[in-house]
């Protein structure tokens, strides 16, 4: 059966979402978690690399935070479904308040150590690996599936207009108050968070169809033979590997780039990442525009290669403009693969299969371990510009081949929500 791609829609169908109460108040806890993230990585990556001076230990960051989306991610759809999506929100929130807190302190008292920054890392990739797949599946209840498309969308535009700030925010309160103000407001935004969290807790929702019976181990295999049972989810679930495991660890290299190769600072490299966000951003834009016209399976193709190509420009350029425009266009692909990742899980796994189908994007995450492990080490032998260009050539090629192997990624299919 062919189908034919209508041109781009007015922007108020991708705004259609917001009429629902409830979708608002998840979009917008959903905005300021992504805010507290952001900021929280930047500090604490700077952080690191003050108190020990090592590329290795401010990649292990990121590799306590992927050690823990795998040890738990298995679980995670499956937690979300027994505890209710929104409770499960809530108690990491409070688990977020007590955490920032706790850090606080810590560098208030001069008792903060690298490894509590690591250990609280870990403990944020464990909550993030529960609430994630929790809150993603929260969103067709809200909506309904037919708007859950654009409800993705929506969501990924706002974070892509607002994604900048975060690192921004982040830079410019090291640079002006030290770490401590970063760390205050981080324990701000969790007081926040939950406060809309518990509002959006008390509201009455239609009843979710979950499967809750047997095990969690069982409810586990479920969710393993789902996915390697669907080509066009494999496939997606393949290429997520690959680029968790050689092109985001690269990205945790960045207080490196900016203090050791473009020489820019805090700020500069608030701006570096604030240039990755406003890529994401524009390239969202353009998604909207070409959602109806392009497939969303070429899309995520074409999405993560264009991120893999920007990168290994980016690690060989020494001038900071030029370095900054590459990782603007790194931040296009993404949209592209990040956005359409989402909507082909959610639009194409079944209604009780979707808190688990997204439990792999946290898994993929989580296989990206020993690309952080790698990274680092690579990064303190050989560099991080030879490390970064290596590695997002590699992921081109092996996305390249991934394509080429499934089909299903190639096809112009449209989403299930638009058949219907």
């Amino acid at each position: 059966m062919r189908h034919h791609f209508s041109t781009a829609p007015p922007l108020r169908t991708i705004l259609a979402p917001l009429a629902a109460p409830n979708y608002r108040r998840l979009l917008l806890s959903t905005m300021l978690w992504q805010q507290s993230l952001t900021i929280w990585t930047l500090t604490a990556g700077w952080l690191l690399l003050e108190l020990t001076d090592s590329a290795l230990t401010v990649a292990m960051l990121s590799f306590w935070r992927r050690a823990a989306q795998l040890s738990i991610g298995f679980l995670a759809g499956p937690i979300g479904d027994r505890l209710g999506r929104r409770v499960t929100m809530l108690i990491v929130q409070w688990l977020h308040l007590a955490l920032f807190g706790g850090i606080l302190l810590l560098f208030l008292f001069d008792r903060l150590a690298p490894w509590h920054l690591l250990a609280l890392m870990f403990t944020i990739g464990l909550t993030w690996t529960v609430d994630m797949p929790a809150r993603a599946a929260l969103t067709p209840d809200l909506v309904g599936k037919v708007q859950t498309t654009d409800a993705t969308l929506l969501e990924n535009f706002l974070q892509g207009l607002l994604g900048g700030a975060g690192p921004l925010v982040g830079g410019w309160l090291l640079a002006g108050f030290g770490a401590a103000a970063g760390f205050g407001v981080l324990t701000l935004l969790a007081g926040i968070h939950l406060w809309l969290l518990t509002d959006l807790a008390r509201q009455q929702l239609p009843p979710q169809t979950v499967i809750t019976q047997g095990t969690l181990w069982h409810a586990v295999q479920q969710g393993v033979r789902y996915i390697c049972g669907q080509r066009l989810l494999l496939g997606v679930t393949l290429v997520s590997i690959v680029l968790n495991i050689l092109i985001f660890p690269s990205l945790s290299l960045l207080p490196v780039f900016a203090r050791d190769v473009l020489a820019s600072g805090p700020i500069g490299l608030g701006l570096l990442s604030t240039g990755y966000s406003l890529g994401t951003f524009v390239g969202l834009y353009a998604l909207h525009h070409l959602r109806h016209r392009v497939s969303p399976n070429r899309i995520f193709m074409l999405g993560a290669l264009l991120e893999c190509g920007a990168l290994v420009v980016f690690a060989a350029l020494p001038f900071y403009a030029l370095a900054w425009v590459m990782l603007f266009c790194a931040g296009v692909g993404q949209a592209g693969f990040h956005t359409m990742r989402s909507v082909i899980l959610l639009t194409n796994a079944s209604d009780e299969m979707r808190g688990r189908a997204m439990s792999t994007v946290v898994l993929t995450q989580g296989a990206g371990l020993p690309g952080e492990l790698q990274t680092g080490l690579l990064a303190e032998q050989i560099g991080s510009p030879l490390t970064v260009g290596l590695q997002a050539g590699a992921a081109g090629l092996l996305t390249t081949l991934i394509v080429a192997a499934m089909p299903a990624l190639r096809h112009r299919t449209v989403p299930a929500e638009r058949e219907t």
